[in-house]
């Protein structure tokens, strides 16, 4: 269900690339108005590593969460947000302590499954790692 603020549309990949950018942004619009997200705005880091959690739309990002400007995060994939395990999860647990919605379009995750969070992260994080 659509929050009352922006929802946030989170591209990222690890080596510039401008057709995969594009791509991930049109996936995450399709999803953002298939399921009523109007007022949105897209963060994008373009050849940033996933390992890094100071990359600099992230981190405005971050900025307008802590502004309270944003009711949900949207990414791809959860490998989009990030490639560490833990920071991963450390960032999406923080965003919903402050009332952020988190949704993983092509991991089926959303607020539904946010009781058991943790070990769906690690699990998604880890076969993505492997593969």
């Amino acid at each position: 269900m659509p929050n009352e603020k922006r929802a946030a549309l989170y591209c990222r990949v690890a080596r510039a690339d401008d057709d995969a950018i594009t791509h991930q942004e049109a996936v995450l619009r399709d999803y953002a108005a298939d399921n009523g997200y109007n007022d949105i705005s897209v963060y994008t880091d373009n050849g940033e590593n996933g390992l890094n959690f100071g990359r600099p739309a992230l981190s405005r990002l971050e900025a307008d969460i802590e502004a309270g400007f944003i009711g949900t995060v949207i990414v791809r994939s959860l490998c989009r947000l990030g490639r560490d395990i833990f920071k991963t999860e450390d960032w999406i647990v923080n965003i919903r302590r402050k009332g952020v919605s988190f949704i993983s379009v092509t991991d089926g995750l959303n607020d539904s499954h946010f009781n058991d969070i943790v070990p769906i992260v690690r699990g998604f994080l880890e076969t993505q790692k492997k593969s």
